[in-house]
């Protein structure tokens, strides 16, 4: 495995205004992600900065070291409304890179300064070193704790996000979160047909939420930006061939068909119904903002998807 290339990144401003969501503003230390998700949309920001949305996405992390002090300038304009910050939308603020630098803390630090109200996504238990924070900032605040829960098939998991904190281990997180009192919920996004998507996957990750602690619990279906439908075919092809023809032949730009998007919704309206959970207000994940490119000789041509050898369709997700 490549090793990690940590780039200090210093940014002009912390917060960034996000519009067509259930929140405002989001707040991002890191760009690039060790987690490897291969169904993850934030690989499309990377090819802004003429890197691959493969390993460089992977492997080319952007620490924005000053990141806390920008926030505190921030927080402390006159005009600033108070309004909540969604931690995390773009990658995720408690991968392994916050273990060293302890940006993520930095920042709740602030946010405990003014107390700021505040959303964090995260797939890692990294977050309960945390507690005393947010804890601390939810006495004063309203604070919601959002875990990413793709499936309880570690073997699965190890698959389709090998980078990433095992299941269990972001639900025991959770558990300790939520008997803290902090209001924790669980997105299972995203849905993958023929991967994550029978009723008894979305009820055991449902099942699993409630037992921890959950009070939310909300099921995603999976989005294809080109740079990461390369990807995704690339992953389907090595790992999961039969269900590459499928998904080549079905998507619709870069969305599942309209009566699968449903058929998911309804899974999981099932699923809510007979755990007792509640649905979570809805977050798509915003489109990364664009950036200003990185020198030429950074950039990387982003490979190509191999064409696929002819495969013969053995799954129909539409039938199952």
């Amino acid at each position: 495995m490549a090793a990690t290339n940590y780039v200090d990144s210093r940014c002009k401003t912390a917060i960034n205004r996000v519009y067509g969501m259930p929140f405002k503003w989001s707040l991002n230390p890191y760009r690039g992600c060790m987690h490897a998700c291969h169904y993850c949309y934030a690989r499309e920001s990377h090819t802004f900065l003429g890197l691959n949305a493969d390993s460089d996405f992977e492997r080319q992390i952007f620490v924005k070291s000053n990141i806390a002090e920008a926030l505190d300038r921030e927080l402390s304009r006159p005009g600033w409304a108070g309004e909540s910050i969604a931690i995390g939308t773009a990658t995720d603020a408690y991968q392994a890179a916050e273990k060293r630098f302890r940006l993520t803390r930095a920042c709740l630090e602030v946010l405990q300064k003014h107390n700021q109200p505040f959303s964090v996504v995260t797939k890692s238990p990294l977050i309960a070193r945390d507690l005393d924070l947010i804890r601390e900032i939810s006495r004063r605040a309203r604070v919601h704790i959002y875990f990413t829960v793709t499936t309880v098939d570690e073997a699965l998991s190890d698959k389709i996000e090998p980078g990433a904190f095992p299941p269990r281990k972001r639900l025991e997180a959770l558990e300790m979160l939520a008997a803290e009192g902090i209001v924790c919920g669980v997105m299972m996004a995203p849905v993958m047909p023929g991967l994550n998507d029978r009723q008894d996957q979305i009820e055991a990750v449902a099942e699993a939420a409630a037992a921890a602690g959950a009070s939310t619990f909300w099921a995603g279906p999976l989005r294809l930006a080109p740079p990461v439908r390369n990807h995704f075919f690339a992953f389907l092809q090595r790992e999961f061939p039969t269900l590459l023809p499928w998904y080549m032949r079905r998507m619709e730009g870069q969305h599942l068909p309209e009566s699968v998007q449903q058929r998911i919704e309804d899974r999981a309206a099932n699923a809510r119904a007979r755990f007792g959970l509640a649905v979570t207000e809805r977050r798509a994940p915003p489109e990364p903002a664009l950036v200003r490119p990185l020198p030429a000789q950074l950039a990387i041509p982003l490979p190509e998807l191999d064409p696929p050898m002819p495969i013969p369709l053995r799954y129909d997700p539409l039938s199952a």
